[in-house]
This record gives C-alpha cells, sequence and structure tokens, in this order.
C-alpha cells in the first residue's frame, strides 16, 4: 500500500501531549496517520497542528496597495490563500466588515461582495475559508449588511459585536484614539472623534442592535463574540446575550470574568510575538496565558505570527510548546465545532511542516515547508528540507 513518510522532525502533536523530538510520522494512502514513532534526528523541523484561525482582517490594506487602486476580493484572496497555507494556518476566518464607513475605506457593499467571492473560491484554495462576520453597532445599515451575508454565505463561522464609540474603544482617552486612527485610515483627527462620538439617542439604537445581531447568531447556532470589553460589565453583557467568545478585552480584569463565565478569551498573536499591545496600556497577551486567562490566539492582521507565537511564548517561559500550541489549533476549532485539531494515529492529518532557524523563533527563521489538511497535501515549497523529511514510498 502506498504511504507517505514524514521523517526527523520535532513533533508537537496537540492536545496538551508531549513533544515528541526525533519523530516519524507515517500516512497512509488517505493521509490518515498510520504510524508515529521513533525517527531521525529531528534538527530544526517541526511537524505541528494545522492552525485555526478566528480572526483575520487585512482586506481593506491588501485591496488598496495604492490611493487609487481597488482590487477584486478574487485577486486578493488567491494570494493570501497561499500565505496563510505557508503560514501554517488550516481554517481561516475572514472578517467581513458589517458596516459603511469610507473614512475607514469600508464600503457596505464589500461584506456580501467577500462572501461570494470565498463561496465561490472556496473549493479551489489550499485553506479551509470561513465568514467572520464583524458588525458595527453604530451603523445603522449594519444588521441589514449581516442579514445579506447569512443569505449569500454558508461559511459564516463567527459573529462578532463591534461597537466603535468614544465608550468602547481600545485607548484610554480620545486623545489616543485621534491620534492612532488618523494615521492608521489618513483621515484627520476632527474626522476620527466625528466617527466615535454618537449623541445618546443613537445609544438606545446600539442595545437594540446588539441584541438583534445577537439574537441572529444563536438562532442560527452561529458563535457569538464581544469585542473590546473594557470592564466586568462588558462582558457580562455579551455574555447574557449569548456570547461565548471574548475578543481582544482590554483590560485583565475583563478577561478574568469572561474567563469565569466559561468564555473563550482571544487575544492578538502579534501582541505575543511584539510582546506589546497596537493600543498602550491595554492587557498583553503573555501576560494573559500566564494567568490562565487567554485559551486563543488570532493572526488578527498577520498571518505569519499564528505558528510562530506558541514558540515565542514557550521561549520565554509564558507556557510549555504542548500547550501554548493548542491555543492556535485544539481551543479555537473547538470553538468552530471542527475536529480536534490534533495529531493522532487513526485521523487523517492537518498539519504544518515548519522549519525553525536555530535561536531564530521569534525572527524570519519560521518557514512554512509544508500543509496538510485532512490528509492532503495542500501546500509544499519543495525545498530542500521538504525532501529530506518527506519520502513518498
Amino acid at each position: 500500500m502506498a504511504h507517505t513518510v514524514i521523517n526527523g522532525v520535532t513533533l508537537v502533536p496537540g492536545g496538551g501531549r508531549p513533544v515528541i523530538p526525533g519523530a516519524v510520522v507515517v500516512l497512509d494512502d488517505d493521509g490518515v496517520v498510520a504510524e508515529i514513532g521513533e525517527g531521525s534526528s529531528s534538527g530544526d523541523l517541526y511537524l505541528v497542528p494545522g492552525a485555526v484561525d478566528l480572526h483575520l482582517d487585512n482586506l481593506v490594506q491588501r485591496r488598496r496597495p495604492r490611493a487609487t487602486v481597488s482590487l477584486d476580493h478574487e485577486a486578493v484572496i488567491s494570494v493570501l490563500d497561499a500565505e496563510c497555507a505557508a503560514a501554517g494556518i488550516a481554517t481561516v476566518c475572514i472578517a467581513a466588515r458589517c458596516e459603511d464607513s469610507p473614512r475607514k475605506g469600508i464600503d457596505i457593499a464589500d461584506a456580501v461582495l467577500l462572501a461570494a467571492a470565498v463561496e465561490s473560491l472556496a473549493p479551489m484554495l489550499c485553506c479551509d475559508w470561513r465568514i467572520h462576520a464583524r458588525v458595527e453597532l453604530t451603523d445603522a445599515a449594519g444588521v441589514d449588511s449581516l442579514r445579506a451575508v447569512l443569505k449569500h454565505s454558508t461559511r459564516v463561522c463567527l459573529i462578532s459585536m463591534i461597537e466603535t464609540t468614544v465608550q468602547r474603544s481600545r485607548f484610554g482617552s480620545l486623545a489616543q484614539t485621534r491620534a492612532f486612527y488618523a494615521q492608521d485610515w489618513g483621515v484627520s483627527e476632527s474626522e476620527v472623534e466625528d466617527v466615535f462620538t454618537i449623541d445618546p439617542a443613537a445609544g438606545s439604537l446600539v442595545a437594540a442592535r446588539r441584541g438583534e445581531v445577537a439574537a441572529l447568531a444563536v438562532e442560527r447556532n452561529i458563535a457569538l463574540a464581544s469585542h473590546d470589553d473594557r470592564t466586568c460589565d462588558h462582558v457580562q453583557e455579551a455574555f447574557d446575550l449569548g456570547a461565548r467568545v471574548a475578543e481582544f478585552p482590554l483590560t485583565m480584569e475583563a478577561a478574568r470574568r469572561a474567563h469565569e463565565l466559561g468564555m473563550h478569551v482571544v487575544l492578538g498573536a502579534p501582541n505575543a510575538t511584539r510582546g506589546r499591545s497596537t493600543s498602550s496600556g491595554n492587557i498583553l497577551a503573555a501576560d494573559a496565558v500566564t494567568a490562565g486567562v487567554c485559551d486563543i490566539l488570532c493572526s488578527d492582521y498577520l498571518p505569519s505570527s499564528l505558528q510562530t507565537a506558541p514558540h515565542v511564548l514557550a521561549d520565554r517561559g509564558h507556557a510549555p510548546l504542548a500547550t501554548a500550541i493548542d491555543l492556535i489549533s485544539a481551543n479555537p476549532a473547538a470553538v468552530l465545532g471542527l475536529a480536534p485539531m490534533t495529531i493522532e494515529v487513526g485521523r487523517p492529518l492537518t498539519a504544518s511542516l515548519r522549519r525553525f532557524q536555530p535561536d531564530q523563533r521569534e525572527a524570519t527563521g519560521n518557514v512554512g515547508v509544508a500543509l496538510w489538511r485532512s490528509g492532503r497535501l495542500v501546500f509544499g515549497r519543495g525545498s530542500r528540507q521538504f525532501e529530506i523529511a518527506l519520502n513518498a514510498v
């Protein structure tokens, strides 16, 4: 019977099981793991579970490389798919922004166009592409946009509730908010303040929309997430509406409360690799992992950070690698109801073969060599490392 041998790797099987150096993994002709045993010295090659990315939000920047250029979703996704595969991401939840905000570079029609593009391209892509619908509660058209995305897509797996107001900003002051977003969006600080300031009457509409979005998620059995919670009250409000995912809590207190309620706490892998947040004073991913109140990392805006982050956390003593790898694989897979993202005998292989140059896990030494998804090799560089590790018999 034909089989594939992946030899001379450090195996991180996932599910909290111990790391196995110098391992060999044998696949049958269906890509099912038939054997795990002792192999050649592993050197700098690692075989790790494929990552599940709950939140990738970088399409606005990718689609507009120049001020006068706007690329089609299809043109960007096909290339971004290869990048995510190289980054070891098996399942990608791409953000569909349900809002209309030209100053942010977001058009209300983009969410549905993205959903349609993913629906069409998905069978041809390396990664398993899903939709994370981000609904802007201050936008009168946000809920209708979500309904349209749900109508056009079978791949919506996560809905998050966003409130762009001064009270719910990820920055501690209006001055910080103005300064950051003026640079990020390329607009004036006064325009930023206009976006973040809503009148009291609009505040009641935000609360009503929050309930509508939550009801849509719950009735369709789609995972619901809160976003940028600063206080325990923010967390409790979201939980009471049915949210079981807390994305980017801003304080340790909010993260602890979400953890106490049994919510999945999601922070950014770039935060973990850089050792800091883009918002000064906010919670650090490493601190939250050490405290046991963060159980998922997402790529946020940088796919390559996802497989790097567990090694950075392990190298700095925040968590054992066997535990840290679950932050990007088994734990987010559970949120989406996917099969366990682990490498074990009897299961089709969903894993990334990666090369780490010695002492460079935090820099450019993390190179994706190959990606298997459900037993099928969907990405391979054809490098010398790949040839050494992989032998078809």
